[in-house]
């Protein structure tokens, strides 16, 4: 909220290249929302936000909703069937450089 609006109008000045970008665009740079200086309570002119969104679900937003939940299920399954399989040891045969089979060489002999 400001409290003194003339004073700080009087401070305050608008850079000539931002009005120069707005008469460019056909924009008016005095008066209201809609560019009336004669009575600023009309607003005759304006411009308007977008129209609202529509209430509730579209089409298109449920079956987004659909296969969303169907990847994500998807993916738990995938996670819960890796994590539930059964970890294979890689079976190194014993080489001749390998500790075992000089312990074993060194307990037989």
């Amino acid at each position: 909220m400001i409290e003194a609006p003339l004073d700080l109008q009087s401070s305050l000045s608008i850079p000539a290249d931002h009005l120069q970008a707005c008469t460019s665009q056909n924009l008016p740079v005095s008066g209201n929302a809609a560019g009336n200086t004669k009575n600023v309570f009309d607003l005759q002119g304006e411009n308007l936000p977008p129209a609202r969104l529509p209430a509730g679900f579209t089409a298109r937003g449920v079956v987004a909703l659909i296969f969303s939940c169907l990847s994500a299920f998807l993916g738990l399954a995938v996670i819960i069937w890796y994590g539930a399989s059964e970890i294979e040891s890689n079976k190194v045969s014993p080489s001749k450089g390998d500790i075992t089979t000089m312990m074993r060489a060194e307990t037989v002999g």
